[in-house]
């Protein structure tokens, strides 16, 4: 198990019988153990039978007990957001919480979780073949967009409609068009040139982003474990990005003296971090559905968009326009929890969501592209 250790927090959800617990608090005696169970009968339960005992005799054990739920996840959710790396959920008391939307969302974090482990050597081959090709990190743009309002493109199904909107903005002076590598195609088609993109994906499928545009001019910034086919074959400017939770990534990072990128588990996450800390202060997100809109994956013209048609595992979730519901997967619902939780921490940034379609995604401003644009 890898944690973070630039934090000193370990968060465990599900408190079961403890021994689990009472291991982490072992392996890490200078972490703090913040536990949470989120069912709180059992909690009762537990307390009165005297379980818990072994726990609170541990100094660096903290059991969060709260009769309001509200109240243990508004806990819950600050301690996520300084150290969401650090979360572990002993699942087996998944099935006793009994929010339903709590529950979606832990178990979409076991997901990523698990696709993290699955993909650790892909990861790791990446890494070691990216840092032989010496690409600068992103350290000499810092603060470059200051005075800037930054777009932050994705290829959602909703973007085809706001193609010609962007097209205008992107000759503007004072706009940054920045993109993931899945919306690089559909904007060129449209006679956009973004001012930088951004790769995160391990997997040799994302070459297919780049066909017939590996010689433009425009900044890559690519994760460090990103698929070094696809970053080696790219002609043009090329930028390492550090990302926080991988350590060889952290190492370099300090070593370097490079911030540290969150990653929240897709692209768009990490570029959202990304900008922040080139020093973006209005973020608006374009092409975001987090969602299948019109059942679909992808705006026309993206490599992977495909039609959906078997909904048996979708999630019903509030939509763009509050009076709608859309269907979203499990990943793309940790996404639109990663983006929710992210602003509650930046209260001196701008976050509009201007996608106009997918979901609505609570704490963020949301408004029609052209009337923000005036």
């Amino acid at each position: 198990m890898q944690i973070n250790k630039e934090s000193d927090d370990i968060i465990v959800i599900g408190i079961g019988l403890g021994y689990h617990v009472l291991t982490l608090a072992d392996k890490y005696p200078d972490h703090t153990i913040h536990v949470f169970e989120l069912n709180i009968l059992y909690m009762q339960w537990l307390i009165e039978k005297k379980l818990h005992i072994n726990l609170k005799n541990k100094k660096n054990i903290i059991i969060h007990q709260m009769q309001d739920v509200s109240v243990l996840l508004r806990v819950l959710s600050e301690k996520i957001n300084d150290s969401d790396e650090n979360l572990f959920i002993y699942k087996p008391s998944l099935e006793l919480i009994p929010n339903k939307e709590i529950r979606i969302t832990l178990e979409s974090f076991l997901m990523k979780k698990r696709t993290i482990n699955e993909q650790g050597d892909s990861l790791t081959i990446n890494f070691n073949l990216n840092i032989q090709l010496k690409d600068k990190s992103f350290n000499q743009f810092n603060g470059t967009y200051n005075n800037h309002t930054t777009i932050l493109v994705s290829a959602g199904p909703s973007l085809a409609k706001q193609l010609p909107l962007l097209k205008s903005a992107s000759l503007r002076g004072n706009v940054v068009i920045a993109c993931v590598g899945t919306a690089l195609i559909p904007l060129v088609k449209a006679g956009i040139k973004p001012n930088l993109i951004m790769i995160s994906d391990p997997k040799e499928l994302i070459n297919e982003q780049f066909d017939g545009l590996r010689d433009l001019d425009i900044p890559l910034f690519y994760l460090s474990t990103a698929n070094h086919l696809a970053v080696k074959q790219y002609n043009g400017p090329r930028f390492i990005v550090w990302q926080s939770g991988f350590d060889k990534a952290e190492y370099l990072a300090d070593k370097t003296k490079t911030p540290l990128i969150k990653t929240g588990g897709s692209v768009a996450t990490c570029l959202l971090d990304l900008l922040i800390k080139l020093g973006s202060k209005k973020i608006i997100l374009v092409g975001q559905d987090l969602a299948f809109t019109d059942d679909n994956s992808h705006t026309k013209n993206a490599h992977s968009q495909t039609n959906i048609k078997n909904k048996k595992n979708l999630i019903e979730i509030k939509g763009y326009f509050q009076n709608e519901t859309v269907l979203t997967s499990l990943n793309l619902f940790t996404y639109l929890k990663w983006f929710e939780r992210y602003v509650q921490e930046k209260n001196d940034i701008q976050f509009w969501n201007c996608t106009e379609g997918g979901a609505y995604i609570q704490g963020w401003k949301h408004e029609p592209l052209h009337e923000l644009l005036k």
